[in-house]
């Protein structure tokens, strides 16, 4: 499949900069107006791309993060500039128990699933973990160093133990606090998606969640950068199957 477009959808400020730096976009004229959402746009390799940030909370003045503003965003932009694919690009949490390391990339493989989407009766259960599916992108993966691996999304930095429990019983390398949601917005639109992450914090490692997520992110959104750009690069050259 031919890629003329490429849409990423990024949760935070910080993590956006340097990708928009790096491929020399900028702002969107006719953004979603009376939103907090910020669209940039440009081309990189004959290829059209937009990075869609869900912007500044406008009562809470903190950067827009987890399933609600994401699937509205996405769904905006899929609607006003149908991509060829969507990226969800951004920051995670890795597991020492499945490989992770601070500063792992990850492609999503498999289905995007939740895990604190918690519902006991009878097929509300299914509904609620979601598992919606990704384009297969692991042969993306040698290129860009990574690895590969399911991403389960959640409405919370931390982890209690019932989290735990549905995240291993996703069989999940990656926990996000968005990309499922993108990943409904994409399914319900028909439109090829997956996740690109890089591991800030360990969620089953020693350290408090939040301080290392503070520590390491600038690190984390460098590789980011650069992985974006590369991967651009890629599916210029070959598309998606």
């Amino acid at each position: 499949m031919k890629i003329s477009s490429v849409a990423v959808v990024m949760a935070m400020r910080p993590e956006a900069a340097p990708v928009i730096a790096s491929l020399g976009l900028v702002e969107a004229d006719d953004g979603p107006a009376g939103l907090p959402f910020r669209w940039y746009e440009g081309r990189h390799r004959g290829i059209d791309i937009s990075v869609a940030v869900n912007g500044v909370d406008p009562r809470h003045q903190v950067d827009s993060i987890g399933t609600n503003p994401a699937v509205l965003n996405t769904w905006l932009l899929i609607e006003r500039r149908r991509p060829d694919v969507v990226v969800s690009a951004g920051t995670a949490g890795g597991f020492v128990s499945r490989g992770g390391e601070v500063g792992d990339l990850y492609l999503s493989s498999g289905d995007l699933v939740f895990h604190d989407h918690r519902i006991p009766i009878a097929g509300y259960s299914e509904y609620g973990i979601g598992r919606y599916p990704c384009a297969d992108v692991e042969h993306l993966a040698h290129r860009l160093d990574a690895k590969t691996g399911v991403v389960s999304t959640g409405n919370s930095l931390d982890a209690p133990q019932v989290d735990l429990d549905q995240m291993a019983a996703n069989d999940a390398s990656v926990k996000d606090m968005e990309a499922a949601a993108v990943a409904w917005a994409c399914w319900l639109s028909d439109t090829p998606f997956f996740a690109l992450k890089t591991i800030t914090d360990l969620v089953d490692g020693p350290a408090d969640t939040a301080e290392e997520f503070l520590l390491n992110l600038s690190m984390a959104t460098g590789r980011l950068s650069a992985a974006l750009v590369e991967l651009v690069a890629w599916l210029a050259e070959h598309g998606l199957d």
